[in-house]
Protein backbone atom coordinates (compact mmCIF):
# COMPACT_ATOMS: atom_id res chain seq x y z
CA UNK A 1 0.00 0.00 0.00
CA UNK A 2 1.09 3.50 -1.02
CA UNK A 3 1.51 5.58 1.26
CA UNK A 4 1.19 9.68 0.29
CA UNK A 5 4.42 11.85 1.61
CA UNK A 6 3.69 15.02 2.76
CA UNK A 7 6.14 17.42 2.52
CA UNK A 8 6.91 20.66 4.57
CA UNK A 9 8.63 23.50 3.04
CA UNK A 10 11.84 24.50 5.33
CA UNK A 11 13.29 27.34 2.93
CA UNK A 12 11.88 30.18 4.90
CA UNK A 13 12.93 29.48 8.18
CA UNK A 14 16.46 28.44 6.77
CA UNK A 15 17.07 31.31 4.86
CA UNK A 16 16.13 33.90 8.18
CA UNK A 17 18.46 31.40 10.28
CA UNK A 18 21.37 32.08 8.32
CA UNK A 19 20.81 35.67 8.93
CA UNK A 20 19.57 35.80 12.38
CA UNK A 21 22.86 37.46 13.39
CA UNK A 22 22.47 40.35 11.50
CA UNK A 23 21.27 42.98 13.58
CA UNK A 24 24.20 42.26 15.78
CA UNK A 25 26.63 42.31 12.90
CA UNK A 26 25.57 45.57 11.71
CA UNK A 27 25.85 46.96 15.12
CA UNK A 28 29.32 45.72 14.81
CA UNK A 29 30.26 47.23 11.71
CA UNK A 30 29.01 50.86 13.23
CA UNK A 31 31.24 50.51 16.10
CA UNK A 32 34.89 49.58 14.26
CA UNK A 33 33.41 52.61 11.47
CA UNK A 34 33.29 55.45 14.23
CA UNK A 35 36.37 53.75 16.57
CA UNK A 36 38.06 54.47 13.39
CA UNK A 37 37.41 57.82 12.49
CA UNK A 38 37.76 58.42 16.30
CA UNK A 39 41.25 57.57 16.18
CA UNK A 40 41.97 58.87 12.63
CA UNK A 41 41.01 62.58 14.18
CA UNK A 42 42.97 61.80 17.25
CA UNK A 43 46.34 60.05 15.10
CA UNK A 44 46.34 62.07 12.22
CA UNK A 45 44.25 65.41 12.03
CA UNK A 46 44.86 66.37 15.60
CA UNK A 47 48.54 66.80 15.12
CA UNK A 48 48.00 67.98 11.72
CA UNK A 49 45.74 71.58 12.94
CA UNK A 50 48.21 71.83 15.76
CA UNK A 51 51.14 72.06 14.34
CA UNK A 52 49.11 74.21 11.41
CA UNK A 53 48.27 76.88 14.66
CA UNK A 54 51.68 77.46 15.47
CA UNK A 55 52.90 77.29 12.07
CA UNK A 56 55.54 73.92 11.76
CA UNK A 57 53.64 72.73 8.88
CA UNK A 58 56.58 71.56 6.39
CA UNK A 59 54.94 71.51 2.86
CA UNK A 60 58.13 70.70 1.64
CA UNK A 61 58.06 68.86 -1.85
CA UNK A 62 58.54 65.39 -1.72
CA UNK A 63 61.81 63.16 -3.95
CA UNK A 64 60.42 60.42 -5.88
CA UNK A 65 61.45 58.14 -3.08
CA UNK A 66 59.25 60.16 -0.48
CA UNK A 67 61.76 61.44 1.53
CA UNK A 68 62.20 65.24 1.99
CA UNK A 69 64.32 66.97 -0.28
CA UNK A 70 67.96 68.39 1.54
CA UNK A 71 68.37 71.18 1.66
CA UNK A 72 64.79 71.35 3.08
CA UNK A 73 62.69 75.17 1.63
CA UNK A 74 61.43 76.07 4.75
CA UNK A 75 62.28 77.28 7.61
CA UNK A 76 63.52 74.55 10.36
CA UNK A 77 61.64 75.35 13.69
CA UNK A 78 64.83 75.04 15.43
CA UNK A 79 66.30 78.10 13.25
CA UNK A 80 66.90 81.52 15.21
CA UNK A 81 64.18 83.66 14.08
CA UNK A 82 67.10 86.64 14.10
CA UNK A 83 69.50 84.93 11.75
CA UNK A 84 67.04 83.42 8.91
CA UNK A 85 66.92 85.26 5.67
CA UNK A 86 64.46 88.01 4.84
CA UNK A 87 63.12 85.88 2.46
CA UNK A 88 61.20 84.19 5.16
CA UNK A 89 59.05 87.40 5.85
CA UNK A 90 58.78 88.75 2.11
CA UNK A 91 55.44 88.70 1.07
CA UNK A 92 55.78 86.88 -2.26
CA UNK A 93 52.66 88.17 -4.06
CA UNK A 94 53.83 91.66 -4.08
CA UNK A 95 57.57 90.67 -4.11
CA UNK A 96 56.88 89.39 -7.27
CA UNK A 97 56.48 90.77 -11.09
CA UNK A 98 55.20 89.50 -13.45
CA UNK A 99 55.64 90.13 -17.82
CA UNK A 100 53.39 89.40 -19.73
CA UNK A 101 54.32 91.21 -23.73
CA UNK A 102 50.93 92.07 -25.60
CA UNK A 103 52.67 91.89 -28.58
CA UNK A 104 54.16 88.35 -28.71
CA UNK A 105 53.48 84.89 -27.41
CA UNK A 106 56.50 83.30 -27.14
CA UNK A 107 60.17 84.23 -24.73
CA UNK A 108 62.96 82.50 -24.88
CA UNK A 109 66.74 82.21 -23.24
CA UNK A 110 66.94 85.37 -20.75
CA UNK A 111 69.95 87.10 -19.36
CA UNK A 112 70.34 89.66 -16.99
CA UNK A 113 72.18 92.85 -18.07
CA UNK A 114 72.53 95.32 -15.01
CA UNK A 115 68.95 96.10 -13.99
CA UNK A 116 67.86 95.22 -17.59
CA UNK A 117 66.39 91.46 -18.26
CA UNK A 118 67.46 90.52 -21.95
CA UNK A 119 65.11 88.04 -24.14
CA UNK A 120 64.17 86.81 -27.55
CA UNK A 121 60.47 87.33 -28.44
CA UNK A 122 58.36 85.66 -31.23
CA UNK A 123 55.19 83.91 -32.17
CA UNK A 124 54.11 80.68 -34.70
CA UNK A 125 54.95 80.81 -38.29
CA UNK A 126 52.90 79.22 -40.84
CA UNK A 127 54.83 76.03 -40.73
CA UNK A 128 54.10 74.96 -37.29
CA UNK A 129 57.20 76.69 -35.53
CA UNK A 130 58.11 79.04 -33.52
CA UNK A 131 60.44 81.79 -34.73
CA UNK A 132 62.06 84.33 -32.34
CA UNK A 133 61.74 87.63 -34.52
CA UNK A 134 62.77 90.91 -31.36
CA UNK A 135 64.96 91.18 -28.83
CA UNK A 136 63.54 92.36 -25.82
CA UNK A 137 64.68 94.38 -23.14
CA UNK A 138 62.87 94.86 -19.91
CA UNK A 139 64.11 97.89 -17.31
CA UNK A 140 63.40 96.37 -14.10
CA UNK A 141 63.65 99.65 -12.67
CA UNK A 142 60.79 101.22 -14.62
CA UNK A 143 58.98 98.45 -15.34
CA UNK A 144 59.05 99.45 -19.45
CA UNK A 145 60.36 97.31 -22.06
CA UNK A 146 61.24 97.68 -25.94
CA UNK A 147 62.36 95.98 -28.88
CA UNK A 148 65.14 95.63 -30.95
CA UNK A 149 65.32 94.66 -34.77
CA UNK A 150 68.73 92.55 -34.78
CA UNK A 151 69.97 91.60 -38.54
CA UNK A 152 68.81 87.93 -39.20
CA UNK A 153 69.67 85.98 -42.04
CA UNK A 154 67.98 82.60 -40.78
CA UNK A 155 64.66 82.05 -38.45
CA UNK A 156 65.21 83.54 -34.93
CA UNK A 157 67.43 84.98 -32.53
CA UNK A 158 68.61 82.80 -29.63
CA UNK A 159 70.86 82.85 -26.73
CA UNK A 160 70.85 87.15 -26.66
CA UNK A 161 73.83 88.52 -24.26
CA UNK A 162 74.46 92.26 -23.55
CA UNK A 163 76.89 94.51 -22.12
CA UNK A 164 77.62 98.33 -22.65
CA UNK A 165 79.67 97.54 -25.86
CA UNK A 166 77.71 93.92 -27.54
CA UNK A 167 75.41 92.21 -27.90
CA UNK A 168 75.84 88.58 -28.98
CA UNK A 169 73.47 85.83 -30.47
CA UNK A 170 72.74 82.70 -32.33
CA UNK A 171 70.40 83.34 -35.96
CA UNK A 172 69.28 80.13 -36.19
CA UNK A 173 67.84 78.03 -38.66
CA UNK A 174 64.90 76.04 -37.50
CA UNK A 175 66.52 72.11 -37.54
CA UNK A 176 69.84 73.62 -35.96
CA UNK A 177 72.95 75.54 -37.60
CA UNK A 178 73.30 79.35 -38.41
CA UNK A 179 75.69 81.84 -37.80
CA UNK A 180 76.83 83.70 -34.06
CA UNK A 181 76.65 87.15 -34.73
CA UNK A 182 77.68 90.79 -32.65
CA UNK A 183 75.82 93.72 -32.57
CA UNK A 184 77.83 97.36 -32.03
CA UNK A 185 75.23 98.87 -29.43
CA UNK A 186 77.77 101.98 -30.45
CA UNK A 187 77.52 101.70 -34.26
CA UNK A 188 74.33 100.31 -34.73
CA UNK A 189 76.56 97.37 -37.03
CA UNK A 190 75.69 94.11 -36.82
CA UNK A 191 78.66 91.18 -37.58
CA UNK A 192 78.22 87.58 -38.29
CA UNK A 193 81.65 85.75 -36.94
CA UNK A 194 81.33 82.71 -37.61
CA UNK A 195 78.96 80.28 -39.69
CA UNK A 196 77.76 76.81 -38.02
CA UNK A 197 76.66 73.80 -39.44
CA UNK A 198 74.99 71.95 -36.46
CA UNK A 199 73.56 72.26 -33.22
CA UNK A 200 72.53 75.60 -31.42
CA UNK A 201 75.54 76.70 -29.42
CA UNK A 202 75.38 79.45 -27.08
CA UNK A 203 77.97 82.56 -27.13
CA UNK A 204 79.44 83.96 -23.40
CA UNK A 205 79.90 87.70 -23.42
CA UNK A 206 82.53 88.79 -21.42
CA UNK A 207 84.15 92.13 -22.25
CA UNK A 208 85.17 91.99 -26.12
CA UNK A 209 85.29 87.99 -26.13
CA UNK A 210 83.11 85.63 -26.90
CA UNK A 211 83.50 81.91 -25.73
CA UNK A 212 81.83 78.72 -27.21
CA UNK A 213 81.31 74.64 -27.05
CA UNK A 214 80.21 74.07 -31.60
CA UNK A 215 79.85 70.45 -32.95
CA UNK A 216 82.12 70.93 -35.97
CA UNK A 217 82.36 66.82 -36.93
CA UNK A 218 80.20 63.70 -37.13
CA UNK A 219 82.44 63.60 -33.50
CA UNK A 220 84.25 66.33 -32.63
CA UNK A 221 83.03 69.31 -30.57
CA UNK A 222 85.69 72.44 -30.60
CA UNK A 223 85.79 74.92 -27.76
CA UNK A 224 86.19 78.60 -29.43
CA UNK A 225 87.04 82.07 -28.72
CA UNK A 226 86.63 85.07 -30.37
CA UNK A 227 87.68 88.86 -30.04
CA UNK A 228 84.91 91.28 -31.46
CA UNK A 229 87.53 93.95 -31.65
CA UNK A 230 89.62 91.98 -34.55
CA UNK A 231 86.73 89.28 -35.51
CA UNK A 232 89.72 86.79 -34.90
CA UNK A 233 88.38 83.36 -33.88
CA UNK A 234 90.62 80.48 -32.94
CA UNK A 235 90.58 77.35 -30.93
CA UNK A 236 91.04 76.51 -27.62
CA UNK A 237 90.41 72.92 -27.29
CA UNK A 238 88.34 69.75 -28.65
CA UNK A 239 86.76 67.03 -27.66
CA UNK A 240 86.90 63.41 -29.60
CA UNK A 241 83.44 61.20 -29.61
CA UNK A 242 83.10 62.78 -25.76
CA UNK A 243 79.89 63.40 -24.17
CA UNK A 244 81.45 66.41 -22.08
CA UNK A 245 81.27 68.22 -25.82
CA UNK A 246 77.54 68.49 -24.83
CA UNK A 247 78.48 70.85 -21.73
CA UNK A 248 78.31 74.24 -22.02
CA UNK A 249 81.22 76.29 -20.57
CA UNK A 250 81.60 79.30 -18.28
CA UNK A 251 83.21 82.62 -18.95
CA UNK A 252 83.76 85.26 -16.43
CA UNK A 253 86.19 88.24 -15.90
CA UNK A 254 88.52 86.57 -18.34
CA UNK A 255 88.51 83.15 -16.73
CA UNK A 256 87.25 80.41 -18.61
CA UNK A 257 85.53 76.67 -17.24
CA UNK A 258 84.88 73.43 -19.22
CA UNK A 259 84.72 70.44 -18.96
CA UNK A 260 87.43 68.77 -20.67
CA UNK A 261 87.69 65.44 -23.31
CA UNK A 262 88.76 63.28 -19.97
CA UNK A 263 86.17 64.57 -17.86
CA UNK A 264 87.93 67.35 -15.79
CA UNK A 265 86.88 70.44 -14.54
CA UNK A 266 89.23 72.68 -15.89
CA UNK A 267 89.82 76.38 -14.95
CA UNK A 268 91.56 78.90 -17.67
CA UNK A 269 92.60 82.19 -17.20
CA UNK A 270 93.25 83.54 -20.82
CA UNK A 271 95.00 86.34 -20.31
CA UNK A 272 97.66 84.96 -18.40
CA UNK A 273 97.37 81.52 -20.04
CA UNK A 274 97.22 79.77 -16.66
CA UNK A 275 95.35 76.73 -16.45
CA UNK A 276 94.58 74.38 -14.09
CA UNK A 277 92.27 71.46 -13.17
CA UNK A 278 90.06 71.01 -10.56
CA UNK A 279 89.19 67.98 -8.52
CA UNK A 280 86.13 66.74 -9.00
CA UNK A 281 84.89 63.67 -8.41
CA UNK A 282 81.73 63.44 -10.09
CA UNK A 283 80.22 63.86 -14.24
CA UNK A 284 80.34 67.33 -14.75
CA UNK A 285 78.09 69.48 -17.05
CA UNK A 286 77.14 73.16 -17.41
CA UNK A 287 79.37 74.87 -15.15
CA UNK A 288 78.74 78.20 -14.25
CA UNK A 289 80.78 81.42 -12.67
CA UNK A 290 79.51 84.50 -11.51
CA UNK A 291 83.06 85.57 -10.05
CA UNK A 292 83.05 84.14 -6.86
CA UNK A 293 81.04 81.26 -6.96
CA UNK A 294 81.65 77.96 -9.27
CA UNK A 295 78.32 75.54 -9.60
CA UNK A 296 77.72 72.48 -12.37
CA UNK A 297 75.66 69.65 -12.53
CA UNK A 298 76.55 65.91 -12.14
CA UNK A 299 74.22 64.90 -14.50
CA UNK A 300 72.39 65.97 -18.00
CA UNK A 301 69.66 68.24 -16.09
CA UNK A 302 67.33 65.82 -14.75
CA UNK A 303 66.11 63.45 -11.31
CA UNK A 304 69.88 62.33 -11.49
CA UNK A 305 71.28 65.32 -11.63
CA UNK A 306 72.52 66.66 -8.10
CA UNK A 307 73.56 70.35 -7.82
CA UNK A 308 77.71 70.96 -6.59
CA UNK A 309 79.09 74.21 -5.21
CA UNK A 310 82.69 74.41 -5.84
CA UNK A 311 84.35 75.54 -2.53
CA UNK A 312 88.10 75.73 -1.55
CA UNK A 313 87.75 72.38 0.26
CA UNK A 314 86.29 70.94 -2.64
CA UNK A 315 82.63 70.32 -4.17
CA UNK A 316 79.81 70.42 -1.72
CA UNK A 317 76.30 68.59 -3.21
CA UNK A 318 73.52 71.62 -2.66
CA UNK A 319 70.58 69.83 -4.39
CA UNK A 320 69.51 66.66 -5.68
CA UNK A 321 67.02 66.09 -8.59
CA UNK A 322 67.95 69.07 -10.56
CA UNK A 323 66.70 70.54 -13.84
CA UNK A 324 68.58 73.43 -14.29
CA UNK A 325 70.24 75.80 -12.05
CA UNK A 326 71.69 79.70 -12.56
CA UNK A 327 73.83 81.79 -10.51
CA UNK A 328 73.28 85.53 -9.14
CA UNK A 329 75.67 87.77 -6.81
CA UNK A 330 75.03 85.97 -4.11
CA UNK A 331 72.52 83.22 -4.26
CA UNK A 332 72.08 79.59 -6.59
CA UNK A 333 69.02 79.54 -7.83
CA UNK A 334 67.71 76.05 -9.04
CA UNK A 335 64.54 74.49 -10.38
CA UNK A 336 63.36 70.95 -9.21
CA UNK A 337 59.66 69.15 -9.60
CA UNK A 338 58.37 72.29 -11.08
CA UNK A 339 59.35 74.60 -8.22
CA UNK A 340 62.48 77.10 -8.28
CA UNK A 341 64.82 78.00 -4.97
CA UNK A 342 67.30 79.72 -4.26
CA UNK A 343 70.14 78.70 -1.96
CA UNK A 344 72.13 81.26 0.10
CA UNK A 345 75.96 79.91 0.84
CA UNK A 346 76.59 82.18 3.36
CA UNK A 347 74.53 80.94 5.43
CA UNK A 348 73.62 77.33 4.15
CA UNK A 349 69.83 78.12 3.77
CA UNK A 350 67.27 77.43 1.08
CA UNK A 351 63.97 79.04 0.18
CA UNK A 352 61.11 78.15 -2.03
CA UNK A 353 60.12 81.24 -4.60
CA UNK A 354 57.15 79.34 -6.18
CA UNK A 355 54.01 80.10 -4.53
CA UNK A 356 51.76 77.36 -3.76
CA UNK A 357 49.60 76.98 -5.94
CA UNK A 358 52.27 77.74 -8.73
CA UNK A 359 54.49 75.89 -11.17
CA UNK A 360 57.63 77.59 -12.44
CA UNK A 361 60.53 77.07 -14.30
CA UNK A 362 64.07 78.73 -13.59
CA UNK A 363 65.11 80.83 -16.30
CA UNK A 364 67.53 83.35 -15.62
CA UNK A 365 69.65 84.60 -12.43
CA UNK A 366 72.26 87.27 -12.36
CA UNK A 367 73.31 90.20 -10.25
CA UNK A 368 70.35 90.57 -7.87
CA UNK A 369 67.59 88.70 -9.91
CA UNK A 370 65.56 86.17 -10.66
CA UNK A 371 63.57 85.23 -13.73
CA UNK A 372 61.41 82.23 -14.10
CA UNK A 373 58.31 80.94 -16.38
CA UNK A 374 54.79 80.51 -14.65
CA UNK A 375 53.99 77.08 -16.50
CA UNK A 376 51.09 76.63 -14.31
CA UNK A 377 49.08 77.59 -17.88
CA UNK A 378 50.39 77.44 -20.81
CA UNK A 379 48.28 79.69 -23.15
CA UNK A 380 50.85 82.18 -23.45
CA UNK A 381 54.46 82.81 -21.81
CA UNK A 382 54.20 84.55 -18.16
CA UNK A 383 57.12 85.40 -17.38
CA UNK A 384 58.12 86.53 -13.54
CA UNK A 385 60.89 88.09 -12.06
CA UNK A 386 62.25 89.16 -8.38
CA UNK A 387 64.53 91.22 -6.78
CA UNK A 388 66.45 88.43 -4.25
CA UNK A 389 68.61 90.85 -1.68
CA UNK A 390 71.68 89.62 0.13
Amino acid sequence: MKHERKYRSTGGKGRFSRFRFAPLLQILFAVLLIGGVVLLFWKWILPLWSDLSHGEVSFSDPTPDGSTPSPSPTIAPTQDPATAHDLYYTDLETAQQEIVLPEYQYATDVSVDGDTLVFAVGDYTPDGTAAFVRLCEYDTTKDTYSYLALPIENKSIRFPMRNDRWIVYFDSLPTGGGRLVAYNRITKEATGFKTVHVGLPMPLLDGDTVVWMERTGQTRDKLFACDLLTMETVTLDWLDNSDYGLSTPAFRDGTLFYADESGSLVRWVLATNEKTVLPVSTYVHDPKFNGTMLAYLSGNHGEDSDLYLYEESGPVCIAKGVVDFALGDTFVAYSRFDRTYVYFPDTDTTFCTTRQEEQSLLLAAGGKYLVWMDVTWRDKDIMEYMEITA
